[in-house]
């Protein structure tokens, strides 16, 4: 039937999206909560071993050599499991230009820069952000979102709105309730 990606920068509120997808009985995976992506090195193209560790060490200069990434054959997986239902993806990663193509429906939970500073700031499930420069990083994502996702086409949620909301939202532009 649909395979469905909600994505956003760091602090639009996807994991919250995904646990309320869940309790409401939706079949959800999350790139993070899964662990569907990961670092890749960039030189070797290998994912880093112990995602556990990661947090420790990185670095500004270990983003430079490393990638979030999502392999196209887990998202391919996801695809085949939406034959005859609604599957949702909840997450972001650096390629996914590489597998939109398989994606019925695209939406991208936007924000004001108040916000998300604030949410980035306040966050306890999450370190991203908090580490020299990521904040940063993530304020330049957020400058480049808007003409990256008028180019595919992404629906955009204000993510703003609490949760339920921003999921009612969602379903109503799936025609789901």
């Amino acid at each position: 039937m649909s395979l469905i990606y909600i994505t956003g920068i760091a602090g639009a509120g996807k994991s919250e999206v995904y646990k309320e997808l869940k309790g409401r009985g939706y079949e959800v995976y999350g790139t993070d909560e899964d662990q569907l992506a990961g670092f890749y090195n960039n030189q070797s193209g290998k994912r880093v071993e112990n995602p556990a560790d990661v947090g420790k060490k990185i670095t500004l200069a270990w983003r430079v050599n490393h990638t979030w990434k999502l392999p196209r054959s887990t998202i391919e997986s996801l695809s085949n499991k939406s034959q005859g239902k609604t599957v949702f993806l909840c997450g972001v990663a650096t390629n996914e230009e590489e597998f939109l193509d398989l994606f019925n429906k695209l939406f991208a939970l936007v924000l004001d820069d108040e916000t998300l500073h604030t949410r980035i700031t306040f966050r306890t499930n999450n370190t991203f952000g908090k580490n020299e420069g990521e904040l940063e990083q993530i304020r330049d994502w957020q400058a480049s979102t808007s003409e990256y996702y008028d180019k595919y086409d992404y629906i955009r949620i204000d993510a703003t709105k609490p949760v339920k909301k921003v999921i009612d939202e969602i379903l109503s532009q799936i025609q789901l309730r």
